[in-house]
């Protein structure tokens, strides 16, 4: 009997022996698969997710594989090689990216052949100030940009903690702040848009659809183009919704 539970006690204890080593070996493989699979992973800060770099797909390296690196295209070529480059199933949007050495620089302007995406525009007078602070309040933020008279502001600085960081507290700084908002807000269905730089004083706009052809495209390029300093750029690019960029030249 003393013999046989001797045995016993060996047996359970090769037993733990294997399960300890089969749950190592499990665990190094799943280590392995998540190495293989990127996967998204939170920031320890801010706890938002950080996407994981992903390879580029087929389509995309195809499209990537017509532009020349290390060729500086005129705007007439960029824009050809961006329509000749988009791969989305979707009519993508045209892109324009500048890149600048100087702070501070911003304004509004007509884009002659319409913006890319039609926005909903919401005027506030003096009659519906009250009731667009109260949808306001109440989170419901369906438009993309609010056109409001003077006097209106001081009682819109009760929500300005909620429209400015999502850029929709009016500014006369983009000719949101106006005494005939009706005009202003007919200006901007039309297709006058705010362009702005962002952290790293680069500039980034939609100017068109691809569906728009080259020469509606082009009347946009040529209009933002000519509002930016010229001695402030380091470089200038076109691309298409999920397409590769293309390097343009200067303005001279």
């Amino acid at each position: 009997m003393a013999q046989r539970v001797k045995e016993m006690v060996s047996e359970e204890i090769i037993d733990e022996g294997v399960v300890k080593k089969e749950v190592e070996e499990a665990k190094k493989e799943l280590k392995e698969e998540n190495k293989e699979e990127p996967r998204e992973t939170k920031g320890k800060k801010t706890g938002e997710k950080k996407p994981s770099k992903q390879k580029h797909g087929r389509k995309y390296l195809a499209a990537q594989a017509k532009i020349d690196p290390q060729k500086v295209y005129t705007l007439d070529e960029a824009i050809e090689k961006v329509l000749e480059t988009s791969v989305s199933r979707f009519d993508g949007t045209v892109e324009f990216h500048a890149k600048l050495v100087a702070s501070g620089i911003r304004g509004t302007l007509v884009l002659p052949a319409g913006a890319p995406k039609a926005k909903k525009i919401v005027e506030i007078t003096d009659e519906n100030v009250d009731d667009i602070i109260a949808k306001i309040k109440s989170n419901k933020l369906d438009f993309d940009i609010l056109v409001a008279m003077p006097r209106t502001m001081p009682k819109l600085a009760a929500v300005a903690k909620i429209l400015g960081p999502k850029g929709l507290m009016p500014s006369p700084k983009t000719g949101t702040v106006v005494e005939n908002t009706a005009e202003a807000a007919a200006e901007f269905k039309i297709g006058k848009v705010e362009y702005k730089q962002d952290d790293q004083k680069n500039i980034h706009m939609g100017i068109g659809k691809i569906s728009w052809g080259k020469e509606k495209i082009k009347e946009n390029l040529e209009t933002i183009i000519k509002v930016l300093p010229k001695n402030k750029i380091l470089a200038f690019y076109l691309t298409s919704t999920m397409g590769p960029s293309v390097k343009m030249e200067l303005p001279r």
